[in-house]
């Protein structure tokens, strides 16, 4: 006597989500990509520690007379209109992006470009410490709620294009010094000019942003 024999099959197929691969992070590329960057950070944060210690010795005067550098006279700057106000904070950002373009195209550059984050963080760190010698509380919210956001921001610029600037600079150096580079100058010095122009759209933008957190807030605050 033949039996029939029934199979069945699972018709459920097995999912299998696609594997989750990994990025491969290495120092090397974390150096490269942001060690630049770092070292302009240090080299700020150094410069703005010097500045406050240094600010003591400074006469109130002479800090005045290089208000167009960094704020220092507050009272000066509340009596000026939004033009003036937008100009003077234009130019303490425009000088610092006007000077690494010109590092920039000069075969020993490199080595001056490295002086501008200290200069940065020194006439940050000069200017809080007198706000807050002077003006005590009030020169704290002050300069947290006017001043800091587009220092903040130019800051981040000025690192950016630092790094551009130097590394435009040591192109013309081998160029001088041997005769070639592994990159075509021409296309090193498109790409900079591109940087360039955002830089000193970006100055802009800060100087603007300055200007109207000082016709926002800057009358609220009692001096």
């Amino acid at each position: 006597m033949k039996g029939v024999v029934f199979t069945f099959r699972n018709k459920q197929k097995t999912i299998r989500f696609p594997k989750v691969r990994r990025p491969h992070i290495s120092v090397r590329s974390l150096l490269s990509k942001f060690g630049f960057q770092s070292v302009f950070i240090v080299l700020f944060l150094l410069g703005l520690a010097v500045g406050a210690a240094g600010s003591r010795g400074v006469d109130r005067s002479l800090g005045q007379k290089l208000d167009f550098l960094f704020i220092t006279n507050i009272e000066a700057r509340l009596e000026m209109s939004a033009f003036e106000i937008f100009l003077s904070c234009f130019v303490s950002y425009f000088l610092f992006i006007f000077a690494a373009f010109l590092f920039a195209l000069s075969a020993w550059g490199f080595s001056a470009v490295m002086l501008l984050p200290i200069l940065k963080g020194f006439s940050v760190g000069m200017s809080s410490a007198m706000i807050f010698a002077l003006y005590h509380v009030s020169g704290i919210g002050f300069y947290i709620l006017i001043v800091l956001p587009g220092t903040a921001l130019f800051l981040m610029t000025l690192v950016k294009y630092s790094k551009a600037s130097f590394r435009l600079s040591v192109r013309f150096m081998r160029m001088s010094l041997f005769g070639y580079d592994k990159e075509s100058p021409p296309a090193g010095l498109k790409a900079f000019l591109k940087n360039s122009a955002f830089a000193f759209l970006s100055s802009g933008a800060c100087a603007v942003s300055d200007m109207l957190l000082w016709i926002l807030f800057a009358g609220h605050f009692d001096f």
